[in-house]
C-alpha cells in the first residue's frame, strides 16, 4: 500500500511548480506582443500626423485664397493697380503659396492657389508631390450699385 501511495506522489506535480513552468513558459510571448502593440501604434500616430497635415496645409491655403481674392476685390473697387493677376500673386507669396488662377470681372474675383504637402509616413510610400488646393470667390460691390440705389440715398461716412 505505501508502494502505491508514493506512484500517486509521483504522478501529480505540485501547483506550485505547475504555476512556474507556465510563467518560465510565457515569458517570451509579451515581449514580442509590446513589441506588435509600439510598432501598430506608432503607425497609426504618423498617419494622425499626416491626416492633421493636409487639414493644417488645407487651412493655409483657404487663408491665402481668401486674402488674395478680398485683395483684388478691393483694388477693383479703388481703381488702385490695374493689374489684378500681380495683386493675387504678391498675397498668395506673402503667405507661402502659388497662385494657380486670378479670373477678374467686372462684379467677382476667382482666386484658386495651391500648396504642396510635406507627410511623415505617406510619403515614404508614394513618390511625387501632393498639392492641395483651394478656390475662394468674392463679390464686388461698387457704391454706384443697384445695391445702394444707385447713389441716391446711400450716405458714406468714414
Amino acid at each position: 500500500m505505501l508502494l502505491i501511495h508514493l506512484n500517486n506522489e509521483d504522478k501529480v506535480p505540485s501547483k506550485h511548480f505547475r504555476i512556474q513552468n507556465i510563467i518560465m513558459q510565457d515569458s517570451g510571448n509579451t515581449a514580442l506582443l509590446v513589441l506588435v502593440i509600439v510598432v501598430i501604434l506608432s503607425i497609426l500616430f504618423l498617419v494622425v500626423l499626416d491626416i492633421c497635415q493636409v487639414f493644417k496645409v488645407r487651412e493655409e491655403t483657404k487663408n491665402a485664397s481668401d486674402a488674395a481674392s478680398l485683395a483684388v476685390a478691393q483694388n477693383l473697387l479703388f481703381f488702385e493697380k490695374p493689374d489684378c493677376i500681380k495683386v493675387a500673386e504678391e498675397v498668395t507669396r506673402l503667405n507661402n503659396c502659388i497662385l494657380v488662377e486670378c479670373i477678374c470681372s467686372y462684379d467677382s474675383v476667382t482666386v484658386t492657389v495651391e500648396k504642396s504637402v510635406k507627410f511623415f509616413l505617406i510619403d515614404k510610400f508614394i513618390g511625387g508631390n501632393s498639392m492641395v488646393k483651394s478656390t475662394s470667390k468674392t463679390e464686388v460691390v461698387y457704391p454706384w450699385d443697384e445695391k445702394f440705389n444707385y447713389c441716391d440715398s446711400y450716405r458714406f461716412s468714414f
